[in-house]
């Protein structure tokens, strides 16, 4: 009884190439949903009846990297993106379901162009996940990564 619902969702991203050797982007994402009503649990042994609930949720993505090639057979790489989510999910008289998270990820190569060999590259990835309300849930990762890609 008495339900509403709202969603609202906007994204932009931007890039640029300043010339051949430097180039990036940039962007932000926004996502809200909120809910509220009346519900009732009409069976079990005793019915529970205009309990207020609520579900509200605000996501936001923001991102950015860039791109340099210093010089000849040399690339630079970062991106990383900062997830940031806040609200409640929430039954009347209970214990929140979830609330606010964290979530940023990184990444960062170096690679070289060997000539008859391939492209060699290491890369650092570093990304952690933190839940307020569940902080069971929460973790964090350190990745290097080292790859040698050959073209035929």
């Amino acid at each position: 009884a008495s339900y509403e619902s709202t969603v609202r969702t906007n994204s932009t991203t931007a890039t640029w190439d300043l010339s051949d050797r430097l180039s990036g982007f940039g962007g932000l994402s926004y996502d809200s949903f909120h809910a509220s009503g009346t519900i009732n649990f009409l069976r079990g042994a005793a019915p529970f009846t205009n309990l207020t609930l609520l579900d509200q949720t605000v996501d936001r993505v923001w991102q950015g990297g860039i791109r340099a090639v210093p010089v000849k057979r040399v690339t630079l790489e970062f991106s990383g993106n900062y997830v940031r989510v806040t609200g409640l999910g929430q039954i009347q008289g209970e214990a929140p379901l979830y609330g606010p998270v964290k979530f940023p990820f990184a990444a960062g190569s170096l690679s070289y162009e060997l000539p008859r060999v391939g492209r060699f590259t290491v890369q650092l990835q570093r990304a952690y996940y933190a839940e307020q309300i569940v902080p069971g849930n929460n973790f964090s990762s350190n990745i290097v990564l080292i790859a040698l890609k050959r073209s035929f």
